[in-house]
């Protein structure tokens, strides 16, 4: 559905709690407005193991750019014992 809003009412729309209005780069010159998953400032109990994990290894890798930097992010994630915990998938036959 288009419809066109005010700017006022979009910041009000994202104020208003269990709300939120964005856009993104992916498509230009469109807002979204949805539902909030949990409230603003909560963080569920099954993301507490991650919080604050990527800042000491981004902090190591400052100064690089581009695809150094991504290489270096992936060192220093295993040197501190941060993974995806990515499962290998089975082969098929």
């Amino acid at each position: 559905m288009k419809f066109s809003l005010p700017i006022e009412e979009l910041i009000a729309i994202n104020e208003s709690p269990g709300t939120r209005a964005y856009s993104t780069p992916f498509a230009p010159g469109k807002v979204v407005i949805g539902s909030l998953a949990w409230g603003r400032g909560e963080v569920p109990e099954k993301l507490k193991s991650y919080v604050g994990q990527t800042a000491e290894v981004a902090k190591a890798c400052k100064g690089r750019k581009g695809y150094a930097f991504v290489v270096c992010l992936r060192e220093k994630a295993k040197e501190l014992g941060i993974t995806k915990g990515i499962t290998k998938r089975k082969k098929k036959k």
